[in-house]
Order: structure tokens, then C-alpha cells, then sequence
């Protein structure tokens, strides 16, 4: 075999071992098509801000990020209504295979208000549903704020029995964990309270004239509507000073905050007292099924944009810590390997940092990257095999060159152990018998050795050198006797 002749054979091996998994690359990237594509529901301005960021930061690597605010939603008498992507209906998209959605913020609490003793049957088997997505992180504080009429001398939620209570408006996501603080001082819908579905809005109207006794609304402390109503005269804060603590250790959504004293306003000094607030926190939920490539750059993108420290104006968001925000630490949901890795290291894994980018602006699918990105270990093991196996490949042509001498120094060795014989040997014919039987040995296993055509003058060499020692065999004198005979 030609050195030449080994070597295209090793390259064709590597050719065909590359087309092989180019072909899986593609078969695999037509089968994972949609993994270019995040549809992130936001349900409020807040949201879809952030998810907006999202879709920018996401758009160099090649990610197609969608922002929805509405579904279209089928009830049980089977007409559809364009309804907004809030509470309890964004977690049905979610977990909904025919909905598109596959990312959704969240409520702190809204999914773990469906579990423990206080929740139905049919609660507890929608959480054994909803508990099934996967968080990419929580990102930021929305206090629980519970506005009373100035006139009312409320200090628990157990004093609002008896009163009507405004728990927001049946699509609002902070309406079940409302209903959840709300059952755990036993306050019960038209048992010993009357719960209105209705939003309270900047003006405190309804607080104001008396239509409502008491409003609970979840929302971040910037939004317009919370800074309105702290400011508006005749209404009271709820302060949890008392019981804080026993929230948090019974929801594990909650987190205690502290409104201080004069932190909205000095002159007016607003509030007047420090107030303690419960608060939950914003979730970023994904379906399980994502693909991980877009778990981790969805990650990425939520640590690259945080929300601000300052609202619009420019001044301070109240709460606001700097760090706290984005944190892997969900009590709700399970954080993703993906979505970890990309919180403790700081960055994306070096396959999407460097690959996805260019492979973008070649115009390259997504789906390729991701599975390469998905598959990183096993490739990098065949890189790594191929570095050790190509250099070898250069020792197949002397290997086999090798085998083909060995067989034909072997012969060689047999013939020059014959001709020390014949040197040494005695006169009598049974010495030349036992001489000659050994060259007939030697000479018939020789006849019948095959070589490929590139090493057949080293046979014939072989072969010249037989009939040399069939000459030195035949001047012998005890050949000559035999033959006499």
C-alpha cells in the first residue's frame, strides 16, 4: 500500500465521519425549528418593557424574541375572547402545547397560593400542573399594598371581616394571593366580607367616598398609580409591623420591606411612620421543554438587564437594592442546570458566547447552534479523539509496510540458518537428507507467499536468494553422493 493510498484513506474516514454528523446536524436543527423563537407574555407596561430589553439584547444571537400582552382564550361554552396575559390566565398559556407561549412573568405567590391547607382540591391539582415550568429568575419587588379608608381603625387583615374589599379585577395576577392572606385570617367571601372585582384606581375614589372599605393591590412601588396613592389624603397604609415575620415564615413567596419614614415625601412627610409591607417578586417562568441554548441566553439576557434603580423621573425606586436583582433564588419553581450555570459564571457558556453571534450574521439558523451547543461535550470528545487518531494515521503506512517485511524476513532468518548448516554441516548423506528436507521446507513456503504488487521485487529478491542457497546446497559433496545414488 502507498503511504499516499493510507493517508487519503484516513482522510476519507474523517470526511465521511464529519458528513455523518453534518447530516445529524441538519436533521436534528429541521426537527428543533422553533428553538429560534421566545414568545414572552407580558401582561402589564412593566413587563413588556423589560421583555422588550429582553428582545433586543437576544436579537445578536440570533434569538427572534415576540412580546404578547392578550390571548385568545376559549371558554367552557366554546366562543374565544381576546383577554390580557395576567395571573392565573398566563400560566394556562403557558402550560397551554397550542397557545405559543413559552415565557411569561409571573406573580411571586400566584402559584404557590394553589398548594397547603388552605387551597381546594381543584387548587392543589392545577399546582401539581403549574409546577412543572421552570424559573430563569425573580427580578424584582412588588409590595403587597393595602390602602383603608383614613376613617377605619384597621391594623390586621382579621379587621376587615365585615368589610368590602377591592381584590382587583378577575384577569389581575396578584388577585389569588389577595384571596390567600385574605382565607388565612379567615376572612371568607360572602361569609364575613364581600370581595369586589375592581382595581383601585390613582384617585382612591371608591376608598374616598365610601363604596369600598379596604383595596389590595400587588404592583411595583414606581408604577404612577402607587405613587398617586400615597400621596392622596384620607386613606390609610396597612402596616404588617406586627406579624411580618409569621407571614414569611408561613408563605415562602413573601419577603418583608420597610416603607421608612418620610421615603416619599418630606414636606409633606410622607409617610409619617416607618411601615412595614409584605412583598412578593417577580418571576420569569419558561415551559420545561425549552430548549436549553435558549434557557441560557433568556438567562443571560435577564442578568445583562436588570430593572433600574430609578423610575422615570430619575429618582430612587423604593426597595430598591442594588444586587438583589435578577436572583436564581425562586421558592416557587425550579431553576434550570442551564440557567444556574449562567448566574454563577457571569456569562454564557463559551459555545453560545462566540458561536451564536457569528453564526447570526452568517445568517445561519439558530437551530444549528443550539445543537451544537446542546451536544458541546460530545463534540469536543470527538475533537479531541480526532487529534489523538489523525497524527497515528501517519503510522498505518509504515505499520503495514512492516507486516509485509516481517513476513519475508522471517523466510530470510530460516534461509541464513540453513546456509550456517550447510557451512557447518557433515559429509554423510543423512546430514544432506536433513539439508535438503529443510530447504524443500523453506523453498515451498517461500513459492506460495502473496504480496501486493508494490513489494513484489522484495519477493523476488527472496526468491534469487533461495536459488543461491539451492546452488551452495547442490556443491556440497554429500549432494553430490545422493544424487550419485
Amino acid at each position: 500500500m502507498d503511504q499516499n493510498v493510507a493517508k487519503a484513506g484516513a482522510v476519507t474516514v474523517l470526511v465521511a465521519g464529519l458528513g455523518v454528523g453534518g447530516l445529524a446536524v441538519v436533521h436534528n436543527a429541521q426537527q428543533l425549528d422553533r428553538q429560534g423563537k421566545i414568545v414572552i407574555a407580558a401582561g402589564n407596561p412593566q413587563y413588556a418593557e423589560l421583555a422588550q430589553r429582553y428582545q433586543e439584547e437576544l436579537r445578536k444571537y440570533g434569538v427572534d424574541v415576540q412580546v404578547r400582552s392578550t390571548f385568545r382564550f376559549k371558554g367552557r361554552d366554546g366562543n374565544t375572547t381576546l383577554r390580557p396575559l395576567e395571573g392565573r390566565l398566563t400560566l394556562r398559556a403557558l402550560t397551554d402545547d397550542s397557545s405559543g407561549i413559552t415565557a411569561a412573568f409571573v406573580k411571586g405567590g400566584l402559584v404557590g397560593s394553589l398548594q397547603g391547607r388552605l387551597a381546594s382540591e381543584r387548587q392543589k391539582g392545577r399546582h401539581a400542573e403549574y409546577a412543572k415550568l421552570r424559573s430563569v429568575g425573580r427580578l424584582f419587588h412588588e409590595p403587597i399594598w393595602v390602602f383603608t379608608r383614613g376613617d377605619l381603625p384597621l391594623s390586621t387583615l382579621r379587621d376587615l371581616k365585615g368589610k368590602r374589599i377591592m381584590i382587583g379585577s378577575r384577569e389581575s395576577g396578584g388577585r389569588a394571593v389577595s384571596r390567600l392572606l385574605l382565607r388565612a385570617n379567615n376572612v371568607v367571601e360572602n361569609e364575613n366580607a364581600t370581595l369586589l372585582d375592581d382595581d383601585l384606581g390613582a384617585d382612591a375614589a371608591p376608598l374616598l367616598s365610601g363604596t369600598a372599605d379596604a383595596a389590595i393591590l400587588i404592583t411595583a412601588a414606581d408604577t404612577d398609580r402607587i405613587q398617586s396613592l400615597l400621596r392622596v389624603p384620607g386613606i390609610r397604609l396597612m402596616d404588617f409591623k406586627e406579624e411580618a415575620d409569621a407571614y414569611t415564615n408561613r408563605f415562602a413567596s413573601l419577603t418583608k420591606v420597610v416603607l421608612r419614614q418620610g421615603g416619599v415625601e418630606f414636606d409633606p412627610l410622607i409617610p409619617t411612620d416607618d411601615i412595614t409591607l409584605l412583598s412578593t417578586t417577580v418571576a420569569l417562568i419558561v415551559r420545561p421543554d425549552m430548549q436549553p441554548a435558549l434557557v441560557s441566553l433568556l438567562t443571560h439576557a435577564v442578568l445583562a438587564n436588570p430593572k433600574p434603580g430609578f423610575d422615570k423621573e430619575g429618582d430612587p425606586v423604593l426597595f430598591y437594592k442594588a444586587g438583589e436583582f435578577p436572583s436564581a433564588n425562586d421558592p416557587e419553581f425550579e431553576v434550570p442546570n442551564e440557567a444556574r450555570v449562567v448566574y454563577k459564571q457571569g456569562e454564557l457558556p463559551i459555545v453560545l458566547k462566540n458561536l451564536a453571534p457569528a453564526a447570526n450574521e452568517l445568517h445561519v439558523p439558530f437551530s444549528y447552534t443550539a445543537f451544537i451547543n446542546q451536544h458541546s461535550a460530545t463534540l469536543l470528545g470527538i475533537i479531541g479523539a480526532m487529534a489523538i487518531i489523525l497524527p497515528l494515521t501517519r503510522a498505518i503506512p509504515a505499520i503495514y509496510v512492516w507486516m509485509i517485511r516481517r513476513r519475508l524476513v522471517y523466510w530470510y532468518r530460516q534461509l541464513k540458518a540453513l546456509e550456517r548448516r550447510i557451512d557447518k554441516g557433515g559429509a554423510s548423506s543423512k546430514d544432506a537428507e536433513a539439508l535438503q528436507a529443510e530447504f524443500d521446507r523453506i523453498e515451498a513456503n517461500v513459492r506460495v507467499i502473496r504480496v501486493p504488487t508494490y513489494y513484489a521485487n522484495q519477493l523476488y529478491d527472496l526468491r534469487g536468494h533461495v536459488e543461491l542457497v539451492r546452488q551452495r546446497l547442490a556443491q556440497r559433496p554429500g549432494a553430490m553422493r545422493m544424487a550419485a545414488e
